[in-house]
């Protein structure tokens, strides 16, 4: 990670990285990445690449989602 502004900041590497180890598999991966979520406000995951905010909160999510702190 790369830091701005004193804190770091999401990589789209780091990103694409954590989710590649959550889903495995390219199939489901994609899918996910196109399917409409609603803790993200109903956009896609892959809308979430383009500001450094928002790929820190897809982080967020993938990291709760990967250590099942998610309800």
């Amino acid at each position: 990670m790369v830091q701005r502004d004193g804190k770091p900041e999401v990589t789209i590497e780091a990103l694409e990285a954590e989710i590649a180890d959550l889903i495995d598999d390219p199939v489901l991966r994609d899918e996910w990445l196109n399917t409409k979520i609603p803790i993200l406000e109903s956009k896609t995951p892959k809308s979430y690449f383009h500001t450094p905010s928002n790929r820190a909160r897809l982080m967020q999510v993938v990291l709760e989602m990967k250590f099942g702190e998610m309800a």
